[in-house]
């Protein structure tokens, strides 16, 4: 009896395990009203820049508990319309919704969690502002930065996205990132030779700025912290700290991408040796609660990525999974998915170029 006791909690234990993703029936909806049948709440969605110019940014769709990818894009499919150029960024909002920055094409889209589009803002309504570049989101206001020089402020009203208004805070502002009700926005410059991070108070009105590397690109907050990558005056990707409460910005090494996951920044360089065409790529980690790197996390990762360009690095916040997506800027990207422990796990296709970043549902 004993026996047939454990074996019964065994069973059970093991039953929760593979079904911690779903939700009660009458919650989850395998279609949400779309036309795109999703097995389990579990969805994690692959936006792909694709080529400037070419029209064929997409956004894949892949079960993040089975590893089961629609190798469609599930914008096309559910919308009936491309997604445009070029898909520049793209985050999720209260868990279950997302908002895609669109570049080139100019626009800024709410989509529910199937994908389906709900609204839109077109920037080519306000010239000034220039093209949308990033987004984040923040008690229902969604920031969107533009290369005219402006954070503009959306609200999401329901399934509305309606304009609010724009602050200018620098020349060919990049990425955004929101900590505390402060807006921290990486500035390129006009010639790619600023070297600050813009600090927009959360009057939306009052902007400081700080000294970092010259010509920053991505920002990301992490444990009341700001991190940033970017190019630098010799290109060779420095990244760095910019700590709010003692006011101090610190070079941590040489990063061409970082992902965020739990205290924990996963960094890869890629240097490519442009005589040879070559590139060389290191990843690592680096806890942020004691400051100590691990140039040893990714354990067992496969040849090929130390000779690939690592385009981003997504870190999935449900279950400490980290993304490592490639690009060899031609054919489709390819993705490497490792444990929390840094065990390499398996890989697969993004099915489309220049996988910038992926998000994830439950």
């Amino acid at each position: 009896m004993k026996h047939l006791k454990f074996l019964a909690l065994l069973a059970l234990a093991m039953s929760a395990i593979f079904t911690s993703c779903d939700n009660d029936d009458d919650v989850w909806n395998t279609t949400g009203g779309g036309k795109v049948e999703m097995e389990s709440p579990c969805r994690a969605f692959i936006l792909n820049e694709g080529s400037m110019s070419k029209n064929n940014s997409n956004i894949i769709y892949f079960d993040w508990a089975s590893g089961k990818v629609n190798p469609s894009c599930v914008f096309t499919q559910q919308n009936g319309k491309q997604l445009g150029d070029t898909g520049n960024d793209i985050i999720t909002v209260d868990g279950n919704r997302m908002v895609v920055a669109v570049n080139v094409s100019n626009y800024v889209t709410l989509l529910d969690g199937y994908g389906v589009e709900k609204s839109r803002v077109s920037f080519e309504s306000y010239k000034n502002l220039g093209q949308v570049r990033s987004v984040v989101e923040d008690d229902g206001i969604v920031y969107a930065t533009s290369y005219g020089g402006y954070v503009s402020r959306l609200r999401i009203q329901g399934d509305q996205l309606v304009y609010m208004d724009s602050l200018r805070v620098g020349d060919r502002p990049e990425d955004i990132a929101e900590e505390d009700g402060k807006l921290y926005v990486t500035l390129q410059g006009t010639n790619y030779d600023d070297n600050r991070l813009a600090i927009v108070n959360s009057d939306f009105r009052t902007i400081s700025y700080v000294t970092i590397m010259q010509d920053p690109v991505k920002v990301y907050e992490e444990d009341d912290k700001i991190f940033i990558t970017g190019y630098g005056a010799m290109y060779d990707n420095p990244w760095g700290v910019y700590d709010p409460a003692k006011g101090t910005y610190t070079e941590l090494g040489h990063a061409s991408a970082i992902g965020v996951g739990d205290d924990v920044i996963y960094t890869a360089n890629s240097v490519t040796d442009w005589s040879t065409h070559a590139t060389t790529t290191t990843l690592g980690s680096y806890n942020v609660k004691t400051g100590q790197t691990n140039a040893n996390f990714f354990k067992n990762a496969p040849a090929e990525i130390a000779t690939a360009t690592v385009y981003s690095i997504s870190v999935n916040p449900y279950d400490g999974r980290v993304y490592v997506a490639t690009s060899d800027y031609i054919t489709d990207g390819k993705v490497y998915v490792f444990s929390d422990k840094g065990n390499y796990e398996r890989e697969f296709s993004s099915c489309g170029l220049n996988p910038h970043k992926i998000v994830f549902l439950k």
